[in-house]
């Protein structure tokens, strides 16, 4: 049972849209957790509303900006004026929204600005851009190892590792009947090409050769719409349509999870993956890619398979063998969810994060 810090903590969670994505999950996940703890929640979405919206605590505080480019004055005021009336300590500004932050904060000296850092690829960074959105942070919290290590050399921030978690909910039975009997892939992911979807087909389009009888369900926001066609039109191309299935924008994804027998990631490259830790929540086996920090999580063999992304046959192979080996589905969820539900549960996280925060109270 988490406990009450013992001094004043009203903390505003700043996001950028509130469409279907994992660092706008965790904005919620963080309000939502909060608010029973702290004295005062705030969610505020700068640019975008969405589908997560109906996702948001009524004990949270939700404004929406109306955020009309980068640099909107009234919508700056607004932020400056929500964090005064509501007397707001931390703005904990995740992913893109963290220069929106910075200029907030130039304004407001008594408030402690946190970069939440979810992006996985540290190959694409400009440095400069990071410097520049940053300038007035205070410290940087990361979700894998590599992120904090980066923004510490890179930006000279005070950065810290705290994983993501998810509360969604354990089934009680992990080998849940449905009246269909195909063996069901999901695949938790937006329809972006860092995901990994072009590799999945390979995959989708190996196992069908050897015969296994599944079916993928594939769950993701669309954001473009032209990569999105082109994703449709290459599953046509490699002639697996009847066995893959698109679900556009979907925000109750608790269905899917208790009836899907394993559930993968292809991504080519990620930070730490919301989706897995759902994934272990619901005590699925998984297979993934050897990317960010999934082999945190999964221990091949042990809780299920690692592989290399970009090897189609290898994973279709551990797919094969999972699909093959019901038991061994069984073992591998059974451990998945205790590892998750250990380290990576909303009550170890929150606790951590708290603890966090009033070290850099302490030190004000």
């Amino acid at each position: 049972m988490l406990l009450k810090p013992s001094y004043t903590m009203r903390i505003l969670q700043l996001i950028d849209s509130l469409d279907i994505g994992g660092a706008e999950k965790m904005a919620v996940l963080y309000a939502n957790e909060l608010a029973q703890l702290i004295d005062k929640s705030i969610l505020v979405s700068t640019r975008k509303e969405g589908a997560l919206k109906g996702s948001i605590a009524p004990s949270v505080s939700y404004h929406f900006l109306k955020r009309q480019g980068v640099f909107d004055f009234n919508a700056l005021i607004r932020l400056v004026q929500l964090c005064k009336k509501e007397q707001v300590t931390h703005i904990h500004a995740h992913g893109t929204s963290i220069f929106f932050g910075s200029l907030a904060k130039m304004l407001l000296t008594n408030v402690q600005l946190i970069f939440h850092d979810h992006f996985g690829s540290l190959q694409q960074r400009k440095v400069w851009k990071y410097r520049l959105a940053t300038f007035k942070a205070n410290f940087c919290i990361a979700v894998n190892e590599q992120i904090a290590a980066w923004n510490f050399q890179n930006l000279n921030l005070p950065s810290f590792y705290l994983p993501n978690f998810s509360v969604v909910p354990k089934s009680e039975n992990f080998n849940l009947q449905r009246s269909d009997s195909k063996f069901t892939i999901l695949v938790l992911a937006n329809f972006r090409k860092e995901k990994g979807h072009e590799f999945l087909f390979q995959i989708a389009k190996e196992l069908k050769l050897r015969g296994v009888e599944a079916i993928w369900q594939l769950y993701g926001r669309v954001s473009d719409l032209e990569y999105y066609s082109q994703l449709r039109n290459g599953v046509k191309q490699l002639d697996i349509s009847e066995v893959v299935t698109f679900f556009e924008n979907q925000s109750d994804l608790s269905l899917a999870l208790q009836l899907a027998d394993i559930a993968v990631l292809t991504s080519s490259f990620e930070g730490l993956p919301l989706a897995l830790i759902e994934y272990g929540l619901a005590g699925k086996p998984v297979v993934v890619t050897k990317v960010g920090a999934c082999e945190t999580i999964v221990q091949s063999e042990v809780n299920g398979f690692v592989v290399p992304y970009g090897n189609a046959k290898e994973f279709a192979d551990k797919i094969e063998y999972l699909y093959r080996n019901p038991d061994k589905r069984t073992i591998f969820g059974e451990r998945l969810y205790v590892e998750v539900n250990r380290t990576f549960s909303a009550e170890a996280v929150i606790s951590t994060y708290l603890q966090l925060l009033g070290n850099t109270h302490d030190r004000q």
